[in-house]
């Protein structure tokens, strides 16, 4: 599940039983290097909106853009340990745009009826869950103020502390990317992405595997995820995936620094897909799935490598 690797209709599809036996064996023992403790903490946004297309970051880095006008139905929750690498004080930000008008464009300034209303809660699910989710823990809580003049855009920061466990290296060991040449940088990225989106096209599940090894390796730490069936799950559901696409494209974007500029990505920059990864698959029923790469440096001179 976590390593999200789907790809188009191609010749010469690298079928899981024909990875190399030594990749093979990487992937499904992954879970045996993911520790668990007597007390296994997921934190969450927990969010309540109207009238508001939001991005919600966590440590600089975009967790997800929400879209659309209307109230979100009760409140919603998404997890964001993968974006915590260690215990001390994070930052959530929250950018709230205008609503969309009919041709997908923003408006020119945020509806006076947004509402946002916002949590950070953290809990163990095999314990908390055992009494009901409302047993989670609430570290930080945030309602936006009425809005009663033209404004074209709100950004709204916090600082919540977390405790965790594990340690994640992720990308803070990685170089500043923001010191480099952006032109430069941007074709890199640019290549790196075609590199990555060739691997899809031709379904080469290994070369997909090696990319996202490091990623689903930290992410999976972050969500205690030590059973041998959820590694097993790996290759069955990349091989479900590559064989639902139909065909792969790049989308024109824009790159985007983040984690304070230690991550660097292309994300479409408007429209209906704002925010998606440029690597787009269209799948059966005429849908499309979206693989945005997060990549950064691990040292100078290095390959840009996929973190998140």
């Amino acid at each position: 599940m976590m390593l999200m690797l789907q790809s188009s209709c191609a010749q010469n599809t690298k079928k899981p039983e024909n990875m190399s036996t030594e990749y093979r064996d990487k992937i499904k023992n992954i879970y045996k290097n993911v520790k668990s403790y007597d007390y296994n903490p997921i934190y969450q946004i927990r969010f309540d909106k109207y009238n508001c297309p939001v991005e919600f970051y966590i440590n600089d880095i975009l967790v997800i853009y929400l879209s659309g006008s209307g109230k979100s139905a009760g409140e919603q929750h998404i997890e964001i340990p993968q974006y915590i690498l260690k215990s001390g004080i994070q930052t959530i930000a929250v950018k709230i745009y205008p609503l969309l008008d009919k041709n997908k464009n923003f408006e020119k300034f945020v509806s006076r009826d947004v509402k946002l209303k916002l949590r950070i809660v953290y809990g163990d699910y095999e314990k908390e869950l055992k009494n009901g989710a409302k047993n989670f823990k609430e570290v930080l809580s945030a309602e936006l103020p009425e809005i009663d003049q033209d404004i074209p855009f709100i950004e709204l920061k916090k600082e919540f502390d977390a405790i965790v466990p594990y340690e994640l290296e992720g990308w803070s060991n990685g170089n500043d990317l923001s010191k480099e040449d952006p032109e430069k940088l941007e074709q890199e990225v640019k290549e790196r992405i075609k590199e990555i989106a060739d691997f899809y096209k031709n379904k080469n599940i290994e070369a997909l595997a090696k990319e996202q090894y490091n990623r689903s390796k930290e992410i999976e730490q972050s969500f205690y995820m030590n059973k041998k069936e959820k590694s097993e799950e790996l290759i069955n559901e990349l091989q479900e995936a590559l064989n639902e696409s139909k065909s792969i494209e790049i989308m024109d974007g824009k790159m985007k620094l983040m984690a304070n500029g230690k991550l660097v990505t292309i994300l479409v920059n408007d429209g209906t897909f704002k925010d998606q990864g440029v690597i787009r698959s269209r799948v059966e029923g005429g849908y499309s799935d979206f693989y945005p790469q997060y990549f950064y440096r691990p040292s100078p001179g290095a390959k840009l490598e996929v973190i998140r």
